[in-house]
C-alpha cells in the first residue's frame, strides 16, 4: 500500500537525515584557560547530560568535552558547566533497588546543567542513564557537591524501604548561612521533596531572590492544535464464502470516505529544540459499511442481499512526533502511537432479497477499537501540519465466527496555535 510505501522510504531516509541536520544557536564556550569563544553551539535533543558539543566560529566546527572547556551556554537557553569529583552510583528506580545503604560512588568528570543561579548558590541537575543527581554549588567557597538521596530496601524487612533524605541537612546548612532569618524557608527545605521544583525554589530562596527571571532552557511549553481531513476506511471480511456456519458470503472489500475533525494538545519537553513532540489528539469522524452478499451457502441462484451499517466515531489517539528534519520553517516528522475509538453504530441490518424481509441487528459489533496509527507528515511555517496517517487493522464484529476488519487511511492539515 501506498502509505507503508511511504512509510519505510522515511525510514530509509531517516539516518541520513537525522546525522545531516544541525541546530546552531547563538553561544559561546569558555576553554579551561579560561579565554571565552563566541560562535554557535549545536543544539541537540539532549536525553541527559552531553558529554561533548559541537561549536561553530569563523575557523569552522569544532567538538569540544569536558577535556578542552569548562563552561558553555546558549543564549537565553542551556547553560553547563564542568565538574570533576565524586558521582552516586546507587539506584533510586524502585524496580532495581538493592538490600541495604549502597553509598558506591566514582571519580568522574561531566557537564553539569545549570538550573537556578544567584549571587550565593547555584542548583546543577546531572542526567544519565542511571538516574537524575542534583548537585548544590557554595558560590562564596566553589565547592560544589552532590544533593544526596538514598532509597533501599530492610534488610531482613522484605520490600520495606528506607528513604534517606540526606540532601535536608544539606541544603539547611546553606540557608543558615546565607538566609538564617527565614523560618519558611527552613519549613519549605524540611518538607521537600528530590525533584527539580521545590530544589530550585529553595536554590532561588537561597540566593535571596524574590523572581529569577533568567532563562535556563529546557521548559516544556503546551500548545494547542485543530485540524480537518478525510478518513478513507477499508472493510475486509475474512472466511467469507468458504464453509457454512457464517452470518453471510462472497461479502467484497468496500471502502467509505468520512471527514474528519481532530483537536488536542501538542507538549514540547525542549521547545529550544523542538524535535520531539508528545501530542494528545482527539478526533470525531465515521465510517460505513455496505455490501452486496450471498445469505446462503453455495446457492448462486438466490439474489444478493444489502447489509449496511454506519459508524459514529470518536477517537482517543495519545501519539508521540519526531521531527526527522527539523528547521524553523520546514519540518519532516514521523508519528506514531496508539488509538482507541469510541464507536456508536447505526443501521447493522440486512435486507433477505429472497425473503423480502430486514433482520435488524443482524452482526454482533464492538464498540470499541484499537488500533496503532503511524503517521508521516511536513510542518510549514511553524503551524501548519499536511500529515497521511495508516491504522492498523481492526475488527469491528465481535465473533469468533466472522470478522470484518477497518483499515483506515487519514490524511489532513492541522493548525496550531
Amino acid at each position: 500500500m501506498k502509505p507503508l510505501f511511504l512509510l519505510a522510504a522515511a525510514l530509509t531516509l531517516l539516518p541520513a537525515l537525522t546525522f545531516a541536520q544541525s541546530n546552531f544557536k547563538p553561544g559561546y564556550v569558555v576553554t579551561l584557560k579560561g579565554d571565552t569563544l563566541r560562535g554557535e553551539i549545536n543544539q541537540k535533543e539532549w536525553f541527559g547530560n552531553p558529554k561533548s558539543v559541537e561549536f561553530k566560529s569563523a575557523a569552522g566546527v569544532k567538538t569540544y568535552t569536558v577535556d578542552d572547556i569548562g563552561y558553555f551556554e546558549l543564549l537565553n537557553s542551556s547553560i553547563y558547566q564542568r565538574y570533576s569529583g565524586e558521582i552516586s552510583m546507587d539506584e533510586t528506580n524502585t524496580s532495581k533497588l538493592q538490600t541495604g545503604v549502597d553509598s558506591t560512588q566514582k571519580q568522574d568528570v561531566v557537564f553539569l546543567r545549570v538550573e537556578q543561579n544567584g549571587p550565593n548558590v547555584t542548583l546543577y541537575s546531572y542526567i544519565d542513564a542511571k538516574k537524575t543527581r542534583f548537585f548544590i554549588g557554595d558560590n562564596k567557597t566553589g565547592q560544589i557537591k552532590e544533593l544526596v538521596y538514598r532509597i533501599y530496601y530492610l534488610p531482613d524487612h522484605g520490600v520495606q524501604t528506607r528513604i534517606e533524605n540526606i540532601f535536608i541537612p544539606q541544603l539547611y546548612d546553606l540557608a543558615i548561612k546565607y538566609n538564617p532569618t527565614s523560618e519558611k524557608l527552613k519549613t519549605e527545605i524540611e518538607n521537600s521533596a528530590y525533584n527539580l521544583p521545590d530544589l530550585k525554589s529553595i536554590s532561588q530562596k537561597l540566593n535571596n531572590m524574590f523572581v529569577d527571571k533568567k532563562t535556563y532552557g529546557g521548559k516544556s511549553a503546551w500548545k494547542f492544535f485543530a485540524g480537518l481531513g478525510i478518513n478513507a476506511t477499508l472493510f475486509t471480511t475474512s472466511n467469507s464464502g468458504t464453509s457454512q456456519g457464517y452470518k453471510f458470503y462472497n461479502a467484497k472489500n468496500t471502502t467509505s470516505v468520512y471527514p474528519a475533525v481532530a483537536a488536542g494538545v501538542n507538549l514540547y519537553p525542549n521547545p529550544s529544540v523542538g524535535k520531539l513532540i508528545v501530542r494528545g489528539e482527539v478526533m470525531v469522524t465515521g465510517a460505513a459499511y455496505k455490501n452486496s452478499v450471498d445469505l446462503y451457502f453455495n446457492q448462486p441462484d438466490i439474489p444478493k442481499s444489502d447489509f449496511n451499517v454506519k459508524e459514529f466515531l470518536v477517537i482517543i489517539n495519545p501519539q508521540v512526533i519526531y521531527n526527522i528534519y527539523n528547521t524553523a520553517n520546514f519540518k519532516f516528522f514521523i508519528d506514531a502511537g496508539m488509538s482507541y475509538a469510541f464507536v456508536k453504530t447505526t443501521g447493522n441490518s440486512i435486507y433477505n432479497s429472497h425473503l423480502q424481509t430486514t433482520i435488524p441487528n443482524y452482526l454482533s459489533l464492538s464498540s470499541g477499537l484499537i488500533s496503532f496509527p503511524v503517521k508521516l507528515g511536513i510542518t510549514v511555517a511553524k503551524k501548519v501540519d499536511i500529515y497521511i496517517s495508516y491504522s492498523t487493522p481492526a475488527a469491528i464484529t465481535n465473533s469468533r465466527d466472522y470478522s470484518i476488519d477497518a483499515t483506515s487511511i487519514k490524511a489532513g492539515i492541522n493548525y496550531e496555535f
